[in-house]
Formats: C-alpha cells, sequence, structure tokens
C-alpha cells in the first residue's frame, strides 16, 4: 500500500480530486473513502462529497494491486434477462442480498456473478461490490443492471446519477389510491432511528415519485412507480408515509387494514409472506457503447400474480 500527498490548488470534491490525480475509477476511489484510506488536512474523511478548498492537503493510501478482490465466487441460480460484453442484466429474486454488508458476508448475488463470470477484470473492480451501479432492498424483485468492465461501471453510475436511465416498479399496496399522481415529501435519515429514510428528517433531500393505478381493489391497490430521484427506500417511504404502505414491507407497513376487515382467502396467503410486494419491472436506457436502445423487463414473480388472483376473486374491485 502506498501513501499518497497532494496539494488541492482549485476547489474540488473529493472523490473527483483523488479520480483525477490517481488516474483509478471513481466508484474505486469512493470505496476506499469508505474505508478509511484518505485524510484531508491530516484527519479521516468518510465523504466522497467533501469539498476541498485551495490549499488543503489530501493523504491517500493506494492499495498496491489494482484491486485484488478476498471474496470468493460461488455457484447460485442466475436469472438473465440481457448480457452483452459490457453488462448484464439480472432478475433478483426476493430475498438475495446484492453485495456483502455488516449482516451478511457470503451467498450474495456479488459471489454468484464472480462465479459466473469468472473474469480477473470483472472481480478487479472492486472489492466489495464489483460491478454493483445501483442496488435493490433484500425483498425487492427485478430488473439490476451490473457492468462487467471499469469503463461500464464509470459509465453507468454516471447515468444512475443524471437520471438518464428510466425505471419502472410495479407494487401491490393497502388502501384505495387515486388514478394517479405525483408523491415529492423530501428524505433523509429519520431523527428517532438511524436505520429507517423518513420525511421526519433534519437532513431532506429532494425526492420525486410518479405513480398511476393499473388495478383497484377494496382494500388494496396495484400500482406503477416511476421513481425521478434515488433516494434510499424512497418508493416504500413515500408510499407508506401517504398512507399506502406496500403489502409485505417489513419497515414501513404501519397503516394497513384489520384482518378482521379482510377475507379469509387473504389474510391466509398474507401470513407466510415474508417480503415486500415490490418489483423493478422496467429499465429504459441508451447503451453507452453500442448507443442501442435498451429495454428490459422483468416479469412479474408468481407470488405477485398469485396475490393478484386473490384479490381478484375475494376483494371487490372499484370502477
Amino acid at each position: 500500500m502506498n501513501l499518497l500527498d497532494f496539494a488541492v490548488t482549485t476547489p474540488s470534491r473529493l472523490d473527483s480530486f483523488l479520480t483525477e490525480n490517481t488516474g483509478k475509477s471513481r466508484a474505486f476511489i469512493q470505496e476506499q473513502i469508505k474505508l478509511q484510506r484518505a485524510q484531508v488536512n491530516g484527519s479521516v474523511c468518510l465523504k466522497s462529497s467533501h469539498r476541498l478548498k485551495s490549499g488543503d492537503t489530501v493523504s491517500f493510501q493506494l492499495v498496491d494491486e489494482t484491486i485484488a478482490s478476498h471474496l470468493t465466487g460461488t455457484p447460485g441460480n442466475l436469472d438473465i434477462l440481457f448480457e452483452d460484453d459490457f453488462l448484464l442484466a439480472i432478475n433478483k429474486a426476493a430475498g438475495v442480498i446484492v453485495h456483502p454488508g455488516a449482516g451478511q458476508k457470503e451467498n450474495t448475488l456479488v459471489h454468484h456473478l464472480l462465479h459466473y463470470l469468472n473474469s480477473s477484470q470483472f472481480s478487479e473492480l472492486s472489492s466489495e461490490r464489483p460491478g454493483i451501479v445501483h442496488r435493490l432492498d433484500q425483498g425487492t424483485t427485478g430488473v439490476l443492471l451490473v457492468a462487467k468492465t471499469e469503463q461500464m461501471q464509470v459509465l453507468l453510475s454516471e447515468m444512475f446519477k443524471n437520471r438518464t436511465i428510466k425505471k419502472r416498479y410495479q407494487a401491490i399496496t393497502y388502501g384505495k389510491v387515486t388514478l394517479s399522481g405525483t408523491i415529492t415529501l423530501p428524505i433523509g435519515r429519520d431523527r428517532k432511528d438511524r436505520k429507517k429514510m423518513s420525511s421526519r428528517t433534519h437532513k431532506a433531500r429532494t425526492a420525486i415519485t410518479q405513480w398511476k393505478s393499473l388495478d383497484r381493489f377494496e382494500h388494496f391497490s396495484h400500482v406503477e412507480l416511476a421513481p425521478q430521484t434515488g433516494r434510499t427506500h424512497q418508493l416504500r417511504v413515500h408510499l407508506s408515509e401517504t398512507g399506502f404502505p406496500i403489502v409485505g414491507d417489513p419497515t414501513y407497513g404501519k397503516g394497513k387494514p384489520k384482518g378482521s376487515s379482510l377475507s379469509l382467502a387473504i389474510t391466509d396467503w398474507l401470513q407466510p409472506l415474508d417480503h415486500t410486494l415490490l418489483h423493478a419491472k422496467s429499465l429504459d436506457f441508451s447503451h453507452p457503447i453500442t448507443e442501442k436502445h435498451i429495454r428490459v423487463v422483468a416479469p412479474l414473480p408468481n407470488d405477485f400474480n398469485d396475490f393478484l388472483s386473490i384479490l381478484m376473486e375475494h376483494d371487490p374491485c372499484l370502477a
């Protein structure tokens, strides 16, 4: 590991400054910052967005090897919706964790990708989350893009940041929604529970979700969601705080109707449900290398369709 020292002459973001001065990708630099390998004026800085001023000094611990991943690929089921030389799109199943974290060190989607691709070029993209340019919560199903090269990882990350990738989700919620609308509640860390996101926060960030009704029932709604921003837990928080929590959401599911108001068939079906009925249905974007229009669609999971069938039979539809 080499220790590099830099003098700042022009104001800049910390990650941008280190990307320019080391020649490494921004994704790699941001990961290293999280690993406490960057110091500003002698103090460890964990914020990639930290604003550097002229006269600041930056120290950076650069790993000798490109990034030799310590993760080991393991076999796993990958439902591949699209793949070329630069990227692939996975239909993520419920319960699958995307990358290793404090609560899950093995058997994540990243481990399965390492086994499937079996490429040093891929494994060296990151020591913890190679190829991952966005994420889906553990209980969320649907389309997940994965970069196969460093160039594509940078390009896709920028596209998500600049909102040039069109995302569409579907969900089943409690309550009778109106036909369409836009939710604009700002989101940040909840003031009382740091593990949750909320509009009740000290540092709110703009969050916009457009939605429309696909099916309306007596006690539930089937909706399409088009997030215009990418805040953590955005769709789950927005629907919950407007009175329509997503079915199966263990964190933001308060406010659902009492079981006594539902048919026995519905309550029996819901009893063993262990994940949120939120599905990343499609992604539309212009391929940053080939420039072809790409539309990736993930079919609704069986349990999602099963519950819709239950509702159509046991929860009277509204006109």
